[in-house]
């Protein structure tokens, strides 16, 4: 985007980290100085007015302070905040339901393949108090939120006969785990296969929920993991115009893990070959230009958390971080996807000895990382940004 110059109509000072009249000074303007201007986005209200300019440094200024010949573009910031892995786990879904209440998350992913509920018994219950919930708009949480399917190979049993997806199972039914995949998974018979698993999920998402799936994502990021995954499940997104994660931005940490240990022989496309992939079908043919970040709290620790208050104040500081880079980004809007779950349980062993069935019933869920799910919603119980933020804003659900 294109650069715009401005000029100070009087003394104003320029803000670090927030467009708002509390943030930390950055330095004091006098009047007649020359400013480059990035974009004008909404701030916090001073005086007449809530708009603020982004200057090319990456700080923030009051625009009635500084007088532009140019039309300087306001980009309206919009957020989507997808709680993950919802359906399986029911402390999981509490915690989702309750962030929906107050406004902490507007979307979930939803796994439909929960054990020992063929008939979907559960997540029936859970659509019918979405729809029960009232928002203060008068609208349901289920007309409100984005309800996306999250669809799995790596974690739980399928929905299709095993007989079918064979390739995909081991000897118990069971998802192979995320790190069996490898080279075969790019042959037709295992693609087949895999096609099969992802066309009765989204059947039975449909079953379940009345309406096809607000966006797809995919358990474990499998859909980037091969080119014939990736060609496929963009191939049907674009045809049914459904948002699809982008795999621009999975996470830089989760990227180190798939591509550099021997034992994770996932053998990952690199973004630059995902790219050109994508290039070659051409554009969305509808706006997903949701940016997905889902390790702005993390990474989860892989040992047990010893003291939730430090944990949470990380996380807000990495969240802190996230945020002043949206708002000085020209994008419009962005997705983070968080993991939240509502327990009184706090220590690691605690909840390997309670949740220690799911890893013969739900193999493919971390048990040890039910902790730093936990210390996720004390974070957002906490300080929920974009609640208070005016700079922020949910995306609603059309």
């Amino acid at each position: 985007m294109a650069s715009y110059t401005g000029i100070t109509t009087l003394h104003v000072n320029v803000r670090r980290e927030r467009p708002s009249v509390n943030a930390p000074t950055f330095r004091t303007l006098k009047p007649n100085q020359e400013v480059e201007i990035s974009h004008a986005i909404t701030g916090e209200m001073y005086l007449d007015s809530n708009i603020w300019y982004v200057l090319t440094n990456q700080t923030f200024v009051w625009s009635p302070a500084v007088s532009t010949t140019s039309e300087v573009p306001l980009i309206e910031k919009k957020l989507l905040i997808t709680a993950d892995d919802i359906g399986v786990v029911d402390e999981i879904d509490i915690g989702a339901q309750i962030a929906l209440r107050e406004g902490w998350i507007n979307s979930l992913a939803v796994l439909v393949n929960r054990p020992e509920d063929v008939e979907s018994t559960y997540l029936k219950d859970f659509c019918r108090k979405l729809r029960d919930y009232q928002t203060p708009s008068g609208r349901s949480l289920f007309d409100t939120t984005h309800i996306g399917l999250h669809f799995t190979i790596t974690s739980g049993e399928p929905i299709s006969s095993h007989t079918t997806v064979r390739r995909l199972v081991d000897e118990n039914n069971k998802f192979l785990d995320f790190r069996k995949f490898n080279k075969d998974f790019e042959k037709p018979d295992y693609v087949t296969q895999i096609k099969t698993e992802f066309f009765a999920q989204y059947e039975k998402f449909k079953e379940i929920f009345g309406r096809e799936p607000d966006h797809l994502t995919s358990h474990h990021d499998v859909l980037t993991f091969n080119r014939p995954l990736f060609e496929f499940m963009q191939d049907w997104a674009r045809t049914k115009g459904i948002p699809l994660r982008n795999h621009r931005y999975l996470p830089g940490s989760k990227r180190f893990w798939y591509d550099t240990l021997a034992l994770m022989q996932v053998n990952l496309p690199s973004t630059n070959r995902m790219n050109e992939w994508e290039g070659r079908l051409g554009p969305f043919p509808i706006d997903c230009s949701q940016r997905t970040v889902v390790d702005h709290y993390g990474p989860i620790p892989p040992f047990g958390i010893t003291c939730y208050d430090s944990i949470v104040s990380k996380k807000q500081r990495a969240l802190d971080s996230w945020m002043k880079d949206f708002l000085v980004s020209t994008d419009s809007r962005r997705e983070i996807v968080i993991h939240l779950m509502k327990s009184a349980f706090r220590s690691q062993p605690d909840f390997v000895s309670h949740y220690g069935s799911l890893r013969s019933t739900y193999p493919g869920i971390e048990i040890k990382y039910f902790d730093g799910r936990v210390a996720e919603y004390l974070s957002l119980q906490k300080n929920c940004h974009w609640k208070t933020d005016p700079c922020l804003g949910l995306l609603p659900r059309l």
